[in-house]
């Protein structure tokens, strides 16, 4: 996948290289797509849980998708995914639940417990927050296919905050 990203990917590359028939491939994993998403989320390590500062725990929820780029061939692997994301409705339901599992719905409770302590409105829009958190990840991974800058996950927790400060 990291070689010849999604396009390119096929069941009779990864059948010859993992030594195993296409229909062994197939029983594991029906959809092409999902085989790419689960390859790049096994990348993603798993978010740590930091203490009470609200700025630290959302950017722990980000902090290992901007990791993961900087791991081997991560940036590479996430790229694929994200492609066949956009590309494979199966991988994209699998992304799409990966985020809202590992993000979205964290995200949803850190902001509500800090919206009834007035630290941020009550009327946010969890859509924008996402977008506001990720977006710079995709553009610099599927665009300018370029790293993250140290202490990203930190700068974009405290934007966020800042931009829904009550």
């Amino acid at each position: 996948m990291a070689e010849h990203g999604w396009r390119k990917f096929s069941v009779d590359k990864v059948s010859r290289k993992a030594k195993a028939s296409k229909q062994t491939i197939y029983r594991w994993w029906p959809a092409i797509g999902n085989m790419c998403m689960e390859a790049a989320l096994d990348l993603i390590p798993t978010a740590s849980k930091m203490g009470r500062d609200p700025v630290e725990r959302i950017a722990a929820l980000i902090q290992p998708i901007e990791e993961t780029p900087r791991q081997g061939s991560g940036h590479a692997v996430l790229r694929t995914a994200m492609i066949a994301a956009s590309d494979d409705k199966d991988a994209g339901e699998t992304w799409r639940k990966w985020m809202r599992d590992e993000i979205r719905a964290p995200l949803r409770l850190i902001l509500a417990e800090i919206a009834a302590k007035n630290v941020v409105r009550r009327d946010f829009d969890l859509d924008v927050a996402v977008d506001a958190l990720t977006g710079q990840i995709w553009s610099r991974v599927m665009i300018m296919r370029a790293p993250l800058p140290e202490n990203f996950s930190q700068a974009q927790a405290t934007a966020l905050l800042k931009s829904l400060a009550s």
